[in-house]
C-alpha cells in the first residue's frame, strides 16, 4: 500500500528495467544540457517558483550552452598568406644575364 504524501516534490524519469540503450544514446543523454539548479542539492524555493526565478536561470544558463555549442561546431579557418609563401621561393640568382 502507498502512502501518498501532500509534498510537492521533482518527477523523476522511470525507465523499465528491460530497457536497451546504445553507446550514442548514452554520449547523448550524458552531453545534453543540465540547468545549474538541477545539478544543485538544494530544496526547490517556492519564491523562486513564483518569482520565475528558475526560468532566468534556465535561460541563461541555455545561452551559455548554446554559445559553447556554436564555438565549438564553427568551423576554424586560416586565411591563406600568399605572400608569404611566395617570399620562401623567391630566388636572389639571375638565371639570365641582359647587357653583359
Amino acid at each position: 500500500m502507498n502512502k501518498q504524501t501532500k509534498e510537492w516534490s521533482r518527477a523523476q524519469l522511470c525507465l523499465p528495467k528491460d530497457n536497451l540503450t546504445t553507446e550514442a544514446g548514452d554520449r547523448a543523454r550524458a552531453a545534453s544540457f543540465l540547468p545549474s539548479y538541477e545539478q544543485d542539492c538544494v530544496p526547490v524555493s517556492m519564491s523562486y517558483l513564483l518569482g520565475w526565478e528558475y526560468a532566468r536561470i534556465w535561460v541563461r544558463d541555455r545561452d551559455k550552452y548554446v554559445q559553447q555549442r556554436e564555438k565549438a561546431a564553427k568551423p576554424q579557418f586560416i586565411k591563406n598568406d600568399f605572400e608569404w609563401w611566395l617570399k620562401l621561393r623567391k630566388t636572389t640568382k639571375k638565371f639570365c644575364k641582359v647587357g653583359n
